[in-house]
């Protein structure tokens, strides 16, 4: 099956679902809805960014300092997609150039390069352990190139070393104040806002593969191709939850600990690498249609909660499916049992028989990954209408003082 495949397969999935809920024509625009909202999200950082760098600039002007470089490049990198990564870029931004100026100057004075076997030692003892300890530490990163410009810029812009590290700290602070207060106030975006969309993302596309599990039409390229996207995926959702837990820390979000979502999407990935492992050489077989069956059941009964859960953190219920999940997860072991009582299983290979058994662990452990992930997501949507409750009480409280 092509791409084009999986995207028709795609396609029926969302046509059905929007059979089943009748939501109208909210769902019937879902798609062209989260495309808008993806455009309008890079309009909005795109602005946030603009916005950074002539706020950095207009403080450089009003404070009457001769340069402004470095305070609207850091400004600009500081501007992430979430507070709180650009929590973590100012953090870094900050600390390293701080580091690498103070230690810099330092060998610059020490040494006082006036040739250039004197400037070349110089070079290495400044950047040498700098090097090491970005290698060590990502907060260090920006360390070696402040070196760099401690040893190479003062001569070009007419200042001495003490006159160039202070300005590089005060620009680089004036940077990063810039960049987190536009963050802050210009269209702000949670990162634990993000993780509960890219957690929906991440499960649509697992039940994408579900389903060409259960209709059998992926071939093994196809469904790498989705596998491997599922990956890149889970991936960014563990940064988000990195980048989530430094608002927690400063009390900027009132989502709870989202770090259990990536934790049990990691294991959910995992588990359906191994469903993708089905029993193909006792497949065509007429006993292990016994299994295939349930199995096609299970499959698509897994597909159908994990489209839905952008829904269940909106505070939708999903039991229905979780119990079609797990008898079907019942029914498959019980084909097993079936056919182990017949001794129909002496006639497969032990490659075969690993694959049947091995099928029915990962639907039982899929199947409470999936329960864990609901649970999760409804823990969340329980908790966001608890807010939502509480707060207009608070604001009539305040009114009525």
């Amino acid at each position: 099956m092509t791409r084009a495949g999986l995207s028709e397969i795609k396609d029926r999935g969302d046509s059905r679902g929007r059979t089943e809920t009748g939501a109208g024509g909210k769902t019937a625009h879902r798609g062209e809805g989260r495309r808008w909202s993806r455009y309008r999200r890079d309009m909005i950082h795109g602005a946030r960014i603009t916005t950074a760098s002539m706020a950095a600039y207009l403080l450089v002007y009003l404070l009457g300092l001769p340069e402004g470089l470095w305070a609207v490049i850091t400004a600009v990198a500081v501007v992430q997609s979430s507070i709180g990564g650009s929590l973590k870029v100012a953090f870094e931004q900050f600390i390293g150039s701080l580091f690498g100026a103070i230690y810099a100057t330092a060998v610059v004075l020490l040494m006082a390069p006036s040739d250039f076997p004197t400037g070349m030692a110089t070079l290495i003892l400044a950047l040498a352990p700098l090097s090491l300890l970005a290698a060590r530490s990502a907060s260090f990163r920006i360390a070696p190139i402040t070196a760099v410009i401690m040893f190479l810029g003062g001569p070009g812009l007419g200042l001495g070393p003490l006159d160039l590290a202070t300005s590089r700290i005060l620009e680089v602070s004036l940077g990063c104040g810039a960049g987190l207060l536009v963050s802050l106030l210009v269209a702000p975006a949670r990162a634990s806002r993000a993780v509960l969309e890219q957690t929906a993302a991440v499960a649509r596309l697992m039940a994408r593969q579900l389903e060409t599990l259960a209709a059998r039409r992926a071939g093994q390229a196809d469904s790498g191709f989705l596998a491997g996207r599922i990956r890149k995926e889970v991936t960014q959702l563990e940064n988000l939850v990195e980048e989530a837990a430094r608002e927690r820390r400063i009390w900027l979000t009132d989502i709870p600990d989202v770090e259990p979502l990536a934790r049990t999407m990691r294991r959910l990935r995992h588990d359906i690498g191994m469903l993708r492992r089905t029993p193909r050489e006792a497949g065509d077989s007429e006993a292990a249609q016994q299994a295939a069956e349930p199995l096609r059941q299970a499959l698509e009964a897994g597909a159908a909660t994990l489209q839905q859960i952008d829904q269940v953190l909106a505070g939708d219920d999903v039991a229905a499916d979780l119990k079609r999940l797990a008898g079907a997860v019942r029914a498959y072991r019980k084909a097993l049992d079936d056919m182990r009582q017949a001794r129909v299983t002496r006639r497969f290979s032990t490659a075969a028989l690993g694959r049947l058994f091995g099928v029915g662990f990962a639907l039982d452990q899929f199947r409470r990954d999936l329960e864990d992930l609901v649970a999760r997501c409804e823990e969340i949507a329980a908790a966001r209408r608890a807010r939502a409750h509480l707060l207009p009480r608070a604001l009539t409280r305040r009114t009525a003082r």
